[in-house]
Formats: structure tokens, C-alpha cells, sequence
């Protein structure tokens, strides 16, 4: 069997995974009708597995204070252990699915081979859902989306065209010469002191996690409708949508012992941001390419054009800062350490945050898997430490599906949180 070095990166993500917190990417898709397992099955082989050598290998550890891992091809790598067909559990119905994708997350990946899965379940609503996971080591969150979404083509003919950007490659700019260097160095200085000295004032969003996990997302929101509610104000869409998502766990924490966090003050997330330029294909070894960025949201008690300003604010701020770029680098760093080391800062940085926020884009236009055209689309990225929710907005033929992952010990009913952000957006329009 041939070996394959191992990035350092990769191999830490490979010493995070905890049985109360899997370092897997699960991402999830419905087509409106039951797509065809051997056509996909041939789409799987052509347009991945034979593509990116990563996909058909496995980790190997070792042993020692740096914990280098290594690939080594698997000689028994047979297709149908990584794509698994089999019918929709219960009622065939959203909870059905809910609960499923809820015990997934929970599920550990065979480590004796590559740590990857994709089950297709046949009877969800008229059609099939189709669940995949890649566990962190192999891709990160933006990779894993762009194998999921190359599977897929134009209902139309015409080529696809992603939605939005996940994060910016750079800062934005502000000002002219030396007014923009100032900016942005007094902007990444903030950053990183507020990395440094942040710590989240205890809530109900915090607590000792356990191995189940649940999910559940939103109806799909029409992006016309998200941004009738940024007229004038500035705001972008992406800032619109992680204010519903603030206004939301305000709602939650409202109503929950725990007191909730002043009208001033927040709640940090981690945001991952991508700093590959747009359109760029992974490469064939996949891995890890990605910041993560310490986002203090607005939890308290707040009308909405209040937070949505204030979220603008900071969200803007980063963007016009070298912070992504910095922290990346810090994490590389991290990785390069003695492992114990490097596991520990990073679970000491991740205990900064609640959990995990993304914003994903899909593809503009609707689009066909294997043939079966896909409804929606959404997912949920791992979180890491003891954080119990992991929140994730995805852009897909003109709307937007917000999916709540979070820890039953924690934030038992994440159907709760989907009601709250439709409250949430209510009052938005409302005020729009």
C-alpha cells in the first residue's frame, strides 16, 4: 500500500475528533423525485472517486508526541461500502429524516477506510434524500460542498453559478493608501485582542455535550425576500441572515433560566472563511484551506434594525482587516506543534465560542442529481471543545435554508430555534 503524507492541519483534525463532538462534515439534499442508484453510483465513481485520490484512502496515526498521520491507499476500497442505498425510516416524513440525519451526526466513520459516506434514502416525500459526510481530515466544509455540489447539473443546460461567497479572500477596502493600511491595521488589531481576551458569558447555548446530536432547518427563504429587508440600511444579505440567526438564540435565551447576555454586550461564534479565490476546483489531495474567525454576535435584547446595524458593524469590520489571513495562520502554527499541545490551544480557542456558524453558497439556478431534481439543500459543519451548536445558512436556487445542528444535552429541540427565526423574520418584514 502506498503511503501519503498527511498535512498537519489534516492530522489535527484527526486528534479533535471526540465521541461528543465528531469532526465530520454532514451535508443533505432532497430531490422532488427518487433518483436512480445506479446512475449515481456512476456519477459517485466518474466525477469523485476517480478523481480525487483522497476518496480511496485511509488514515493511518502514529505514535509519539507529534502525531503525524499518514494516507495509505485502501486495497479493499469497494464503492458500495461508501454509498449505501437503503428506504427512508418511519413515516418517510421531515421528522423521519431529521431524526436520521440527528443520529448520523453522532455516528463515528470507520477509520479502517477512507472516512467518507454518502446514503441515499429512497421514499422521502415522493423522492430521496441523500446523506453525506466527509470527516474533517479529508476536506474541510467549503471542499466537502464543492464535492457534494460537483455532482450535480444545470436543469437548464446552462453552467452553474454559486450563489454567494463563503467569506472573501481579502479585506474590503476602506479609504485610499495610507487611510486603508491604517484601517485595516487597527481593525486586525482589534481582532486579535478580542481573540485573546473574549470570553462568552454563560447561557443556556453552553453546557457539557454528550454524543446525541439532533437537527433541523428552516423552509427554504426567497432571497428577494431577504433583501427587501436590507433596503437602505446598507446591510448585505449574508449580514441579514446572521441577524435572524442572532435574533433567533436571543429569542431562545429570553426564554430560558439561564439569564440572557445585556442588550450591549454578545455571544461569540466561530465563522469559517474561505480564502481560496472564487470558482477554483479543490484540488485532488482535498484537505484543509480555511480561517476561522471569532464572530461576537449581538444576543440581548434588541429590535431588529438595531441588531441588524450593529451586526453589519462588526461583520464589516472584519472584512476590512487582515484577521482571516492572521488566524489561519495561527492554526497552521497550532498544527505544527507537539499534538497534545496544538489539540489543547485549539480546544482552548474553540471554547471562546458557542459553536459554529457558516454561510454557504449553492448553485444560483435549479439543479439534477443523477437526473432527480434537487429541492434543497443544507448542512451542518462539526464543531469542536464543548460547543453544542453548529448553524449553517446555504444559498440554492434563489433561496436560502437555515439548518440547526445542536447537542440534546445542550439545546435539546432545535426545532424551537427554526420556530424563533421565523418569528424573527416576521418582525424583520414587519419593519421592512
Amino acid at each position: 500500500m502506498t503511503r501519503h503524507r498527511m498535512a498537519a492541519a489534516d492530522s489535527l483534525w484527526l486528534e479533535l475528533d471526540r465521541p461528543e463532538n465528531l469532526a465530520v462534515v454532514t451535508s443533505l439534499m432532497w430531490t422532488t423525485a427518487e433518483v436512480d442508484p445506479d446512475r449515481l453510483r456512476q456519477v459517485l465513481r466518474t466525477r469523485l472517486v476517480d478523481h480525487f485520490p483522497a476518496l480511496r484512502r485511509r488514515p493511518e496515526t502514529h505514535d509519539g508526541l507529534v502525531h503525524r498521520g499518514s494516507w495509505r491507499d485502501d486495497p479493499d476500497f469497494d464503492l458500495d461500502r461508501h454509498l449505501v442505498v437503503r428506504p427512508m425510516p418511519g413515516a418517510g416524513d421531515r421528522a423521519a429524516l431529521q431524526a436520521f440525519v440527528g443520529e448520523e451526526r453522532a455516528t463515528p466513520l470507520d477509520r479502517t477506510h477512507p472516512m467518507w459516506r454518502m446514503q441515499l434514502l429512497q421514499g422521502y416525500e415522493g423522492g430521496s434524500a441523500v446523506v453525506t459526510r466527509f470527516h474533517h481530515s479529508v476536506a474541510d466544509g467549503v471542499r466537502s460542498t464543492q464535492l457534494m455540489l460537483s455532482l450535480l447539473e444545470p436543469l437548464d443546460g446552462e453552467p452553474p453559478e454559486l450563489a454567494a461567497r463563503v467569506g472573501r479572500p481579502g479585506p474590503v477596502p476602506s479609504g485610499r493608501g495610507g487611510a486603508r493600511l491604517i484601517s485595516r491595521l487597527l481593525n486586525t488589531a482589534v481582532g486579535l485582542a478580542e481573540i485573546a481576551l473574549w470570553g462568552n458569558p454563560r447561557t443556556a447555548l453552553e453546557g457539557r455535550t454528550g454524543i446525541e446530536k439532533t437537527v433541523a432547518w428552516t423552509d427554504p427563504v426567497p432571497l428577494e425576500v431577504l433583501r427587501s429587508i436590507t433596503g437602505g440600511t446598507g446591510a448585505t444579505v449574508n449580514d441579514v441572515c446572521t441577524t435572524l440567526v442572532a435574533g433567533a438564540m436571543a429569542r431562545y435565551l429570553d426564554g430560558h433560566v439561564a439569564p440572557p447576555p445585556p442588550g450591549d454586550s454578545g455571544v461569540a461564534w466561530m465563522v469559517p472563511v474561505n480564502l481560496e479565490p472564487a470558482g477554483r476546483p479543490p484540488p485532488a489531495d482535498l484537505g484543509n484551506h480555511f480561517a476561522l474567525i471569532l464572530l461576537v454576535l449581538p444576543h440581548g435584547a434588541a429590535a431588529f434594525p438595531h441588531r441588524l446595524a450593529e451586526v453589519h458593524r462588526r461583520m464589516a469590520r472584519i472584512r476590512d482587516s487582515h484577521e482571516p489571513a492572521l488566524t489561519m495562520a495561527m492554526a497552521r502554527a497550532m498544527a505544527l506543534l507537539p499534538t497534545p499541545l496544538g489539540a489543547a490551544l485549539m480546544r482552548f480557542f474553540a471554547g471562546k465560542a458557542v459553536g459554529v456558524l457558516t454561510n454557504v453558497p449553492g448553485p444560483r439556478s435549479a439543479m439534477a442529481l443523477a437526473g432527480a431534481p434537487v429541492a434543497g439543500v443544507v448542512g451542518w459543519a462539526p464543531t469542536s471543545g464543548q460547543q453544542a451548536l453548529t448553524v449553517t445558512v446555504f444559498s440554492y436556487a434563489g433561496a436560502v435554508t437555515f439548518g440547526f445542528g445542536t447537542d440534546t444535552a445542550v439545546v435539546p429541540d432545535p426545532d424551537t430555534l427554526v420556530t424563533l427565526l421565523g418569528d424573527e423574520l416576521a418582525e424583520a418584514l414587519a419593519g421592512a
